[in-house]
């Protein structure tokens, strides 16, 4: 687990999940700063505890219906709201925003993305609908392990920074052509610095450039993807203006 972030790793409130897409929604990998929740990355990873098990039990057998119906779908990222429940027995209202991963024969294999406390903010809500947040802009991306980090995919929430989809998917343009040029030498350096000692994850804060030329300061907290012999082939993250 990556120490070496700016600040202190609870300083993020964005969770970072890697879920199996199986019974209970085991958790292959969890970010540090699942302990403001009250937990530790090893509750989950060392099996001790699956996902489902710190789900409301009020909202679990909705949550697990519509992530059933989602999966019939060709969607590829989804956004839930539901509740939590921390080890003291503290509900915690959170959004959940996941990329739905799919092998080469289209089998759903993992679910990847995020989660976030959004108790203070929904205080008025007592029906726990799906919802999008729209506070501040999170974008999900999975980059190729590539010079320039091509983007294999990237969620409709880029178009908070005045880009779409296509912009990035058609080649068009490369993740690293809107990087802040004083900024690009340091998160290359750190990228490779990262994937080469065999970390899983990391976290950074840069300036990244608008489709209308604006400066926008962003956080990035990315997993790395490895094939079985441990290279590096993408890289899945989100990015949040901040």
């Amino acid at each position: 687990m990556t120490k070496n972030m700016q600040g202190s790793s609870y300083e993020n409130p964005v969770v970072v999940f890697l879920w199996k897409a199986e019974k209970g929604w085991p958790v292959e990998f969890v970010s540090e700063n699942i302990r403001q929740f009250g937990y530790s990355p090893d509750d989950f990873t060392k099996g001790h505890r699956k996902y489902a098990s710190i789900v409301h039990p009020d909202d679990l057998e909705r949550l697990r219906k519509s992530l059933a119906d989602i999966c019939e779908t060709n969607l590829k990222d989804y956004t839930h709201c539901y509740r939590i429940v921390t080890p003291s027995g503290e509900s915690r209202r959170v959004l959940e925003k996941t990329l739905i991963e799919r092998d080469s024969n289209g089998t759903i294999t993992h679910f990847q993305g995020f989660v976030i406390d959004i108790t203070d903010q929904t205080d008025e809500i007592e029906d726990f609908s799906d919802f999008i947040l729209t506070t501040e802009p999170v974008a999900i991306f999975v980059w190729k392990a590539e010079k320039g980090w091509p983007v294999e995919y990237v969620s409709e929430d880029i178009q908070y920074f005045g880009y779409t989809p296509e912009d990035f998917l058609s080649g068009s343009i490369n993740y690293a052509d809107i990087i802040h040029p004083e900024d690009l030498p340091r998160i290359e350096e750190q990228l490779e610095k990262q994937t080469d000692s065999g970390e899983e994850d990391f976290y950074q804060e840069y300036r990244i450039y608008s489709k209308s030329g604006e400066l926008r300061n962003v956080a990035e907290r990315t997993l790395i993807i490895r094939d079985k012999n441990r290279k590096a082939i993408s890289y899945q993250g989100i990015i949040e203006k901040i």
